[in-house]
């Protein structure tokens, strides 16, 4: 998590955006993003999405390597970065290097039992977002409504409009995440 704590302050930095300012966009406190960036706290992944959200840019963005291979991009299942967010209870792995650079956002997120990307519903950046339950069941709630995904269900939504991922089942879930931008 160190490292995305990391890429979030440049991020920051980049965007010539104070903490405070950043934070207020994100609506979060600014102690709380002061604590994430400095990696004393692990954020939720809603948590991680606002904060993207809030710089106009995709949530994989925190994961992006230098993509050296050029086209095309191979990512080995052991070679892949895999990041824990404790408060989700959730695993966020990228399956494609050089993503800002790129119209697709892959990535797999793995829920442990119980686990929940957010504790309210949370919107995400701009563009769409494709699902599909790899393993598992999975509780997704967008504009007031719920809806139970399991194997191989797939939604196609609106990132930009209150979401969440719970699962609900009693053993891991494993999501196929793809957002555009």
């Amino acid at each position: 998590m160190q490292k995305v704590s990391e890429r979030i302050r440049n991020l920051r930095l980049e965007k010539k955006m104070t903490l405070r300012g950043l934070a207020l966009a994100a609506g979060i406190s600014p102690s709380a993003l002061s604590q994430i960036e400095s990696s004393q706290v692990s954020p939720s992944v809603a948590t991680l999405e606002k904060i993207t959200a809030a710089l106009h840019l995709p949530i994989t963005v925190l994961f992006d390597e230098p993509d050296e291979a050029g086209d095309p991009v191979l990512m080995p299942a052991q070679d892949r970065r895999r990041v824990y967010s404790a408060p989700s209870h959730a695993t966020l792995e990228p399956l494609a290097r050089g993503l800002s650079k790129k119209k697709m956002q892959p990535f797999l997120l793995r829920l442990d039992p119980g686990g929940e990307v957010g504790d309210y519903p949370y919107s995400g950046s701009e563009g769409e977002e494709f699902a599909i339950v790899l393993e598992g069941e999975i509780l997704f709630e967008q504009s007031n409504r719920t809806y139970t995904l399991k194997d191989l269900d797939a939604v196609y939504f609106d990132p930009t409009k209150p979401h969440n991922w719970k699962n609900t089942g009693t053993g891991p879930a494993t999501v196929l995440l793809v957002s555009s931008s």
